[in-house]
């Protein structure tokens, strides 16, 4: 299978790094999706994991990048993230940082104010939006998109599921920023911003729940990171849409506020 997945790349013109090769040859999952799907992505995932080799944490992650194609998936995710970071001017200073005992985060950033921030890194998937008959019925086991499968989804309930996952891994005596980063049927980045207000600020509730960041409740959590990946064809690109919570005991540092325009959101402003 291995070396089939090979030919094939071969014949549709992909050439591999020796990163990603080193990953593939090893993996559970290959031949169960078109990974990586293009040249653009295959450069895009060597300079990743090249990233991740440079910081000695390229062994680390390759259990994960190698079990399933899940794993593999968030585990890309936190590296493109913390790749996105460094390239950002905001040093990893440390991985697998201690949290609220006994939970770890993914790293420690730390920008030109020399203030750390724990990150932790969520991606939340599509099969989080399937009703429990298509979940008995196996349709995780199926491709993400079928021929005439439409569906109405709440894209900015999984922003409020991530949060609530991850909300137990924040101690109250740092900053604390989580980063989605999602593969659901409609992106995050494809909402419109009074849709992430749902997720985030709205007060009464009548739409789902309150908002995480409409009280006090998630006081921890100083902000939450929409990461977006992005392909024009000519290029892959990073952006992150930060929105602050006004309620965090432990605001997050000015220099990572202002970089990534970190705001809160109104009715007025979306």
């Amino acid at each position: 299978m291995l070396n089939l997945m090979k030919i094939i790349l071969h014949k549709i013109g992909t050439t591999l790094g020796p990163l990603t090769s080193t990953v593939i040859d090893r993996a559970c999952w290959a031949g169960e999706d078109e990974f990586p799907s293009s040249q653009l992505w295959a450069d895009e995932i060597e300079k990743v994991l090249n990233f991740a080799e440079v910081q000695g944490q390229f062994k680390r992650y390759l259990s994960d990048l190698t079990a399933s194609t899940s794993q593999r998936d968030s585990a890309i995710a936190e590296l493109r993230v913390a790749f996105f970071f460094h390239r950002n001017q905001f040093d990893i200073v440390r991985w697998k940082p201690d949290g609220l005992h006994p939970k770890e985060g993914e790293f420690l950033v730390r920008g030109p104010l020399r203030v750390d921030t724990f990150v932790e890194v969520k991606s939340p998937g599509w099969e989080g939006q399937l009703s429990g008959a298509e979940l008995k019925a196996g349709r995780p086991k199926q491709p993400k998109y079928l021929n005439g499968d439409f569906r109405s989804v709440a894209s900015w309930e999984r922003i409020q599921f991530a949060v609530d996952k991850a909300y137990e891994k924040f101690s109250p005596d740092k900053p604390n920023l989580l980063v989605v980063v999602d593969d659901l049927f409609v992106h995050l980045k494809c909402i419109h911003a009074r849709q992430a207000l749902c997720g985030t600020y709205e007060a009464d509730g009548t739409t789902y729940k309150a908002g995480c960041f409409s009280s006090s409740k998630y006081h921890s959590l100083g902000g939450v990171g929409i990461f977006l990946v992005k392909n024009n064809s000519k290029e892959i690109s990073y952006e992150m849409k930060l929105f602050l919570n006004p309620y965090a005991h432990i605001a997050l540092p000015d220099d990572l506020r202002q970089t990534f325009h970190g705001l809160v959101l109104t009715w007025e402003n979306c």
